[in-house]
């Protein structure tokens, strides 16, 4: 009883202290959030940005590593309106491109993208006595949403409280007795000290009479054996004394046939046939006694069945299960009911003492009295999977804060971060397949409904659709039939570069081809040459210096040549 109620007493104490501990952070009936829902401040997410350099890219480079860089210059907007607001910007690998105006370049690993975006807290919702849980959702094309590893910021007072709450739980834990400590805890030792003795008792009486019973079968069996080995040595001496005389008897005839000149043949036989006749006859040659079950007296067959010894006599011993036999009628069942009523509702109990449990998978986990009265930004950084046919990525925030005195506030909606993904296939030059169109009269009148293809054309045109869906292998048998710049495009996105480039100097020069070689030179490590077709490709397109910042290969050598910089800007004012 004394376990009972000093479990009691300090499950309640924790319990109280924790309770206490809510009622410190507020020093009215008003709700801790109540200063909330008289503003209008909320938590949001923007797109990192540097003083220097308003705008830049993300960029990920399939099979390689970037660096990041910023960049000069002013980008369009892009809406939400259209499905391929990037249609005619021709990107290196796999990109993203905010659809803000601001979008900052970070690196870029093979087969995933780098979000980076920054989540902003006001100071106003900062406090000691509650806890902000800011939680990035994440929508692809191909999915409704799912969470992020959320950011959290929790005050001292919110953290203490969650502290205790949790002390509490664990001595209420460790005041549920586990079922294989029973017999320590609950079980009557005095009252069943005596039963055991009396059942170990009767298990030595048992063993006593055992013990008894096979002593007197082995002194029984000792003597029959010692009978029964008698006779049978007997008759063995009985039966080889008749063979040894038989054989002395033939050896002798034997030798008296011999000389007399006698034949001796079949002699061996007659007196063989002469000694079995004579030991299946007579009983002291043939009769040997055996011990069998028949033999042995009633009282003692099951032994000798058994084959069993002295040491094989089975005693029986107080087991575990003996024991609990024993002392199952022995425990004190109203303090096992409790126990147990506690052990089946630890979950309630667990959700009733802590109602604020600590967030698991954080991306931070932030105390926000480190940065009261000012507010909190945190640059947030996430690498997903590009998947075929992933397009957008949208981000928005989900906030809740959380207070110590169990009241909570979601605030406003915050801003849709959105994301396209671009792929080095928008630079696939369908321009190729106007020499597939069937031009006739009859075609004439389908104009409205698109172009008619050749065979090949029909080909052609799917080759392009996986080209464009990133499918570059399906791709690539049905390119070699035609080589040509798309050909060139697929073998720089599977990594043949060297195949690109000795297909591209076969190509006429343009201003699309002379790009997608300063790609490939530039993978390939020729810096000087990718820095010759990159100004060639500019000056015949001035339009291509916005694309740049796109592949990494390229703006990785901006940095490297001095003046390219300033040469890329006269480009692209026409200069």
């Amino acid at each position: 009883m004394m376990n009972k109620y000093l479990k009691s007493h300090i499950t309640a104490a924790a319990f109280c202290a924790g309770v206490l501990l809510a009622v410190s952070c507020s020093t009215s009936r008003e709700p801790r959030t109540m200063r909330l829902f008289m503003q209008s401040g909320r938590p949001n997410i923007f797109l990192p940005h540097e003083e220097s350099a308003p705008s830049g890219v993300l960029a990920e480079q399939v099979g390689f590593t970037t660096s990041s860089d910023t960049l000069p210059g002013e980008f369009e907007e892009v809406s939400d309106s259209t499905d391929d607001v990037w249609k005619t910007i021709h990107l290196g690998g796999v990109d993203i491109v905010a659809a803000r105006t601001v979008v900052k370049q970070v690196t870029m690993r093979e087969g995933s993208v780098r979000l980076e975006f920054n989540i902003h807290v006001p100071s106003l919702l900062i406090d000691s006595c509650w806890r902000v849980t800011l939680t990035p959702m994440l929508c692809t094309s191909d999915s409704s949403g799912f969470p992020l590893p959320p950011v959290v910021l929790s005050g001292s007072s919110f953290t203490r409280m969650q502290e205790a709450d949790y002390k509490a739980y664990r001595l209420f834990l460790n005041g549920i007795v586990d079922p294989s400590a029973y017999d320590s805890v609950y079980l009557d030792r005095k009252g069943i000290n005596k039963d055991i003795a009396c059942r170990q008792r009767f298990f030595y009486e048992l063993y006593g009479k055992e013990r008894d019973r096979q002593l007197a079968y082995e002194k029984w069996k000792r003597l029959a054996l010692e009978r029964q080995n008698f006779w049978n040595t007997r008759t063995q001496a009985n039966r080889a004394t008749l063979r040894h005389r038989l054989e002395r008897k033939r050896i002798e005839e034997s030798v008296r046939r011999y000389v007399a000149g006698r034949d001796t043949l079949g002699l061996w036989a007659s007196y063989d046939r002469k000694y079995h006749r004579t030991a299946s006859f007579w009983p002291m040659y043939r009769l040997e006694r055996e011990l069998t079950a028949d033999r042995v007296p009633s009282k003692f067959r099951d032994l000798y069945n058994g084959g069993r010894s002295l040491s094989n006599i089975h005693n029986y011993v107080l087991t575990a299960t003996d024991s609990m036999d024993i002392s199952r009628h022995r425990y004190f069942y109203d303090r096992i009911a409790e126990n147990e009523m506690n052990d089946r509702n630890r979950d309630e109990i667990r959700r009733r003492m802590i109602p604020f449990p600590y967030i698991d998978s954080v991306m931070v986990r932030q105390n926000s009295d480190s940065v009261s009265g000012h507010d909190y930004i945190y640059n947030y950084v996430y690498s997903l999977p590009v998947t075929d046919g992933m397009k957008k990525l949208r981000v928005r925030l989900e906030s809740i804060v959380e207070a110590t005195d169990r009241s909570t506030w979601r605030p406003a909606a915050s801003d849709t971060l959105l994301f396209i993904v671009a792929s080095l296939s928008d630079l696939v030059d369908r321009s190729a397949l106007d020499q597939y169109v069937i031009a006739s009269a009859e075609t004439d009148s389908l104009a409205a409904s698109g172009p008619v293809y050749t065979p090949q054309g029909e080909e052609y045109a799917e080759a392009l659709r996986l080209l464009s869906e990133r499918q570059y292998r399906q791709a690539l048998p049905i390119l070699e039939k035609r080589p040509d710049y798309n050909t060139a495009l697929c073998l720089t996105q599977l990594g043949y570069h060297k195949e690109a480039s000795a297909l591209l100097d076969q190509l006429p020069v343009d201003s699309r081809k002379e790009y997608l070689h300063a790609v490939v030179s530039a993978r390939q490590g020729d810096d000087y040459l990718a820095v010759e077709h990159m100004l060639a490709a500019c000056r015949m397109n001035p339009n291509l210096v916005l694309r740049i910042p796109l592949d990494p290969e390229l703006s990785d050598l901006i940095p490297k040549f001095f003046g390219l910089r300033m040469e890329l800007d006269r480009i692209a004012e026409g200069k």
